[in-house]
């Protein structure tokens, strides 16, 4: 589920982006992908995060959310302003950026540990050098998105069919 919001220059625009991961609980290793198939993976889509495409702003938050409560690991989001060509599968070895993503790699967003909510778990990155933000994006000419790949950093056994989102809050040019 993507949720888009267009709002005018200056203003903050939040898009969220939700995965099913796949029905098994395989255990994750350190740097593994985080996806919806673990033979069809996806990017993270972050559709109509600028006003017009090939406008840019400023990355100032961002929210992970996991339906399970027991997660309290920390995560990575790799941005791109063109999908990735690394591996976007399941629970496999994360490639991105590789070398012919260089010139589109946005930079990254580390998410600090994951925390017990009640029904969810979840984290906020924000200002701060440690976890990348405030990020300054721009997407290509012709385009609204910007895209991800989101990466464990530690090893961890997922529950069956965990639902995550990630929501990217930016402040549009």
């Amino acid at each position: 589920m993507i949720m888009k919001t267009r709002n005018a220059i200056g203003q903050k625009v939040r898009v969220t982006v939700t995965k099913t991961r796949p029905a098994n609980t395989t255990a994750y290793g350190a740097e593994d992908v985080v996806s919806e198939s673990d033979s069809a993976g996806a990017v993270w889509n972050f559709d109509a995060i600028v006003h017009t495409p090939g406008a840019g702003g400023t990355i100032v938050a961002a929210v992970l959310v996991d339906d399970d409560t027991g997660r309290t690991q920390a995560m990575t989001l790799y941005l791109f302003d063109i999908a990735p060509t690394g591996n976007l599968n399941d629970n496999a070895a994360n490639t991105s950026p590789v070398a012919a993503d260089v010139d589109n790699y946005l930079g990254r967003i580390e998410f600090p540990a994951l925390s017990d909510n009640g029904g969810l778990s979840d984290t906020r990155a924000s200002f701060g050098i440690a976890n990348g933000l405030p990020l300054t994006v721009k997407t290509t000419s012709g385009d609204d998105a910007i895209y991800g790949v989101l990466v464990t950093e530690g090893a961890f056994t997922p529950s069956s069919g965990e639902i995550f989102s990630v929501s990217l809050i930016m402040e549009q040019d």
